[in-house]
């Protein structure tokens, strides 16, 4: 019965990189959120392969304080009970222009992997939103990028005698929206176990069917992402809500941001949001009430 929302790490959705990192912050947000109701958070991770005037923006394999960071937001997740929290990249430079993990991004996951060996409420996000591809004429590119990631998060966890944790591979295409593929080939690194398939949607109820109904038939799926959007209603979200709770699949609103939408919470408009009132948008008012009620 996992569901929550998206939330982003000290950077914020690029909001907070000019200023130093606030750790508190982000932990606050984990309070509030969890207080929603939440017991399921992905935690997006981002960082840019060049300055550009941020004051922070390095991956955690060339910041150590960053990690030291992120371990810390992940540590205070855990201190809530029952809530886990899929640990994702979510901007990162180690990506291949359509969004795929590379080898690069399998290193990352080495050390995240190693960082997080003992934590039993981490799952992990390979990455966030493989693009293109609507035809899946690149499904097999795709499912190798994956697998290959898998294959290297796998080992670290063999070599350590650590618990093999979950991993969410993403849609093959189309921004994370399909899942088509794994239904035919699902992920045989580490004997395919504990693998669950990421979906993006931002679709209305007529496409539900296709991106969810029929993948979570045969496969673990979590909806990574979804939300309002042009063309998608909140009711098209509260159909979505309602068949993911049906389904037993878990879900992850987008996003306990107030500066990158949908938003969940209202901008203020100054600052970076630090100390500022968390107030829900109707579209956080909707997971709220959504969340207050027993699944």
């Amino acid at each position: 019965h996992g569901r929550g929302a998206n939330l982003h790490d000290t950077r914020s959705c690029n909001a907070c990189t000019w200023n130093p990192p606030n750790v508190a912050e982000v932990k606050r947000r984990i309070d509030e959120l969890v207080g929603w109701g939440a017991n399921f958070i992905r935690l997006d991770l981002e960082s840019y392969a060049q300055a550009e005037g941020r004051v922070h923006y390095k991956p955690v394999t060339d910041d150590a304080q960053y990690l030291a960071d992120v371990k810390a937001i992940v540590d205070h997740i855990g201190t809530k009970p029952g809530v886990y929290v899929l640990l994702s990249l979510w901007v990162d430079a180690t990506f291949s222009q359509l969004g795929w993990p590379t080898a690069a991004t399998a290193k990352t996951w080495e050390l995240l992997a190693t960082t997080f060996a003992a934590d039993k409420h981490v799952l992990y996000g390979l990455c966030n939103e493989p693009q293109q591809n609507f035809d899946g004429a690149r499904d097999a590119e795709v499912w190798k990028a994956m697998n290959d990631t898998v294959a290297a998060i796998r080992a670290v966890e063999s070599k350590l005698g650590a618990q093999s944790h979950i991993i969410a591979v993403q849609g093959t295409g189309a921004w994370a929206r399909r899942l088509d593929y794994y239904v035919s080939h699902p992920i045989t690194a580490g004997g395919g176990a504990n693998i669950a398939y990421e979906v993006h949607v931002y679709d209305p109820s007529s496409e539900h069917a296709k991106l969810v109904t029929q993948p979570a038939a045969t496969l673990p799926v979590i909806i990574g992402e979804f939300g309002p959007s042009s063309g998608v209603s909140l009711t098209d979200v509260a159909n979505l809500q309602a068949l993911a709770e049906k389904l037993e699949v878990p879900h992850l609103a987008w996003t306990f941001h107030m500066r990158c939408p949908p938003n969940l919470i209202v901008d203020p408009g100054v600052g970076c949001g630090v100390n500022m009132q968390l107030q829900p948008t109707p579209w956080g008012q909707q997971l709220k009430s959504r969340l207050a009620a027993p699944w």
